[in-house]
């Protein structure tokens, strides 16, 4: 009996043991992304390219490794199936919190954080200080979804507008047509500044109700690759802190 008990714990042992070593053997993977054309600085899909910081930092990470990272862009509902039936190894960016209901049901592994972000809203520069109760008209690109201002949009408070570009959005808070805009604070303050060359005639208005989290990279496959993903964000730390500043992506909230 005691015989039989130690050769189950060899066995379960060794098939654990063999598993770990198949999936290190393999150096290809498919990294499921979005094919947003206006997300810099995080990046961009356009004419087959994928571009921006994702891609470097990854392919820093696959490099250090000896990996060979395949970047494949969807539609960002579509990209959610396609993870969730295992058609891709990993994904990026992601977050325990996006989809949450889609994903209940599965067992998905996510790096520590790889940058934080803000979706919150730009005004026109001198309306740093306008509250909620200043808000008339919101505009937000299409696709993206205002959770903090849902409720006063139902309650008749807020109007909320979705366009379909940047240029034209930015454009409309310039104009005064819309008090703000909706968005992730990097992408606009790109597009605005380097794109339209509007330096810093919006800016981001913290009085408002805002959203702060994280981005993560995530896997249903291979938790062994996000365990060394997270070393590798550890040990290579200034690196990736220069890659910030070389894409712009900093901490947006004004200093107390």
């Amino acid at each position: 009996m005691k015989f039989l008990k130690y050769f189950l714990i060899f066995l379960i042992f060794s098939v654990n043991h063999t598993v770990f070593a198949k999936s290190l053997e393999k150096k290809e993977f498919i990294i499921g992304v979005q094919n947003f054309k206006y997300y810099l600085p995080y990046s961009q899909y356009s004419k087959r390219k994928y571009i921006g910081f994702n891609k470097e930092l990854l392919l820093m990470f696959a490099q250090k490794k000896s990996y060979k990272f395949i970047f494949v862009a969807y539609p960002l509902k579509r990209l959610y199936r396609v993870f969730l039936s295992n058609k891709v190894d990993l994904k990026y960016p992601d977050n325990p919190y996006w989809n949450a209901k889609l994903k209940e049901n599965t067992k998905i592994f996510y790096s520590d954080s790889v940058v934080e972000y803000i979706d919150g809203v730009m005004v026109k520069k001198g309306n740093e200080n306008i509250n909620i109760r200043g808000m008339r008209h919101l505009g937000v690109v299409a696709g993206f979804t205002p959770y903090p201002y849902l409720k006063y949009e139902k309650n008749g408070q807020l109007k909320i507008s979705e366009e379909f570009d940047y240029k034209t959005m930015i454009t409309k808070v310039l104009l005064e047509r819309y008090e703000g805009i909706y968005s992730n604070i990097a992408v606009t303050k790109h597009y605005l500044n380097d794109v339209m060359h509007k330096n810093n005639e919006l800016v981001f208005n913290a009085n408002l109700p805002y959203v702060r989290s994280d981005r993560y990279l995530s896997s249903i496959k291979y938790p062994e690759i996000i365990e060394e993903f997270n070393n590798f964000l550890e040990v290579e730390k200034t690196r990736i802190d220069e890659l910030k500043k070389k894409y712009k992506i900093l901490n947006y909230l004004p200093s107390k």
